[in-house]
């Protein structure tokens, strides 16, 4: 009898998972470019069209790397700017990409994807939101980046 109540429950936070992630906004923005070497001078910008609705919103940044990169780790800077209250935010974001195995944590078999959570904003009806993204490693270029991305998600 109590494999059947165990069952049961399963299913019930199943079902109750389910119908949670169902509520959720969802991605309402994603877009990569793609790049050949990336400069430190060289800054990915990615302009949203205004919110449909008001809300939360998270930030992602995605990368897509190949195995000519020469780090097991990358720094990058990402900036933030709604529009029209002008409301900025910029963070720094330092993630591993290699773990001490020397194995790559992200998804992927030659190139690999990476996705690292920036932020959430609160956003009105009608904001736009600009996210500009650069590195900032030890190497003016930096091999191996193929694409960087920006993920935004009402929540």
């Amino acid at each position: 009898m109590p494999r059947n109540k165990l069952r049961a429950a399963a299913v019930a936070m199943i079902a109750a998972g389910t119908a949670m992630t169902a509520c959720t906004g969802g991605t309402i923005y994603a877009h990569y470019k793609h790049t050949r070497g990336w400069e430190r001078t060289d800054t990915a910008i990615f302009e949203l069209p205004p919110m449909a609705e008001g809300g939360t919103y998270s930030t992602a940044v995605g990368l897509r790397i190949n195995a000519g990169y020469p780090f097991a780790d990358i720094c990058l800077i990402v900036d933030q700017r709604a529009m029209p209250g002008g409301t900025t935010r910029s963070d720094t974001l330092y993630r591993r990409l290699i773990d001490s195995r020397n194995r790559a944590l992200g998804n992927g078999l030659n190139n690999f994807q990476y996705e690292f959570h920036v932020g959430d904003s609160r956003l009105r009806k009608g904001d736009t939101l600009m996210v500009a993204v650069r590195h900032y490693m030890k190497r003016e270029t930096l091999p191996g980046i193929e694409d960087i991305g920006v993920m935004v998600t009402r929540r």
